[in-house]
């Protein structure tokens, strides 16, 4: 009875011990759970595979899932409203507008009538500019490829660098093949060492490209037609400049709109006017040129283009609507 008695003691104190841990762990529970931060610097962040689940299950700050939940949403959003590929970034702030000197040229196909100003600067007529321009789909890659097509034209070519073999000098072998314990060489004039050839240096070449001529004419109706928010047309100039005077042509430019001071211009003349020629050429920002020589890089990086009305119509007989193919160069030359 005694021995039972014991069993039965042992037993029923090894319950209440078990009943009270089981207790103490749900309370602990509860505790951390409440506080949920001292949980988590108590705990020990497990490794490995299980990293992602012990991530998934521990309590966080509901500001900062709040937080982060509205910038995901946010970021979703903007991904789907600006119909990015998967392998496309949004780019948050964009880049700012060229400031190069091409800046603000749009193409404009649409016909406009501009104001015609005499030498004081008063409106004095009106006149139609409507020049044959390449398609919208198209006008874009037109003007760029004669933009390249004259830079091009402009290089010299004539850089050059020799190479070691081209180097004088390095004929001998500046010591033995072996027992010196240096890397082998066979030339003092290699391009590792001062005053050897150029690897893949420039050598004179010829960097112009081809572009039809019909293709050049039309891609200077174009910028010249999306250019024409800028164009002036004046009356002619025959006589006005009576001496050559910087100042009589900053005085003209002035009354008919353009600041030379602050922006570019670029006069379009008819004919040989020596004196506002020499009037023009000690003015920094200020082009002078014919219709018949006009230059794509000119009129692209002009804020300001003033004309005559005689140079406005050699221009739009060339250029315009209605003008008229230019004969095959054997007939040209036969004539």
């Amino acid at each position: 009875h005694h021995i039972e008695d014991r069993r039965t003691s042992i037993t029923a104190s090894s319950l209440l011990v078990a009943v009270a841990v089981g207790i103490c762990v749900g309370l602990g529970c509860v505790y951390t759970t409440g506080l949920g931060n001292v949980a988590s610097s108590a705990v020990v962040a497990p490794r490995g595979a299980f990293a992602p689940i012990y991530s998934a299950v521990q309590p966080r700050n509901p500001g900062l899932a709040g937080y982060a939940s509205r910038q995901q949403n946010e970021a979703i959003k903007k991904f789907q409203e600006t119909g990015l590929r998967p392998g496309q970034k949004f780019v948050k702030e964009p880049r700012a507008p060229s400031t190069g000197p091409y800046k603000g040229k749009s193409i404009m196909a649409d016909p406009v009538k501009l104001e015609v100003k005499n030498f004081d600067g008063q409106v004095v007529g009106s006149d139609d500019m409507s020049l044959k321009v390449a398609r919208p789909e198209t006008a874009k890659g037109l003007v760029h490829r004669y933009l390249m097509y004259a830079r091009n034209s402009m290089r010299a070519g004539t850089a050059s660098t020799k190479t070691k073999s081209e180097v004088r000098g390095g004929g001998k072998k500046p010591y033995q093949q072996k027992k010196t314990g240096n890397a082998r060489q066979g030339s003092r004039r290699t391009p590792l060492k001062p005053g050897g050839g150029i690897i893949f240096g420039p050598k004179p070449r010829d960097w112009s490209v081809d572009m039809n001529q019909k293709e050049r004419r039309i891609a200077m109706a174009t910028a010249l037609q999306s250019a024409s928010s800028d164009v002036i047309l004046v009356e002619d100039l025959d006589g006005k400049f009576e001496s050559p005077k910087t100042k009589n042509m900053a005085d003209f430019l002035d009354r008919v709109g353009a600041k030379p001071s602050e922006e570019k211009v670029l006069l379009v003349v008819e004919g040989q006017k020596r004196n506002a020629l020499l009037s023009a050429r000690n003015i920094d920002k200020l082009k002078i040129n014919k219709p018949t020589s006009l230059r794509i890089i000119d009129v692209l990086g002009a804020d300001k283009i003033i004309m005559e009305k005689k140079a406005f119509e050699t221009m739009k007989n060339i250029f315009g609507e209605n003008a008229q193919e230019e004969a095959p160069a054997a007939e040209a030359v036969a004539a």
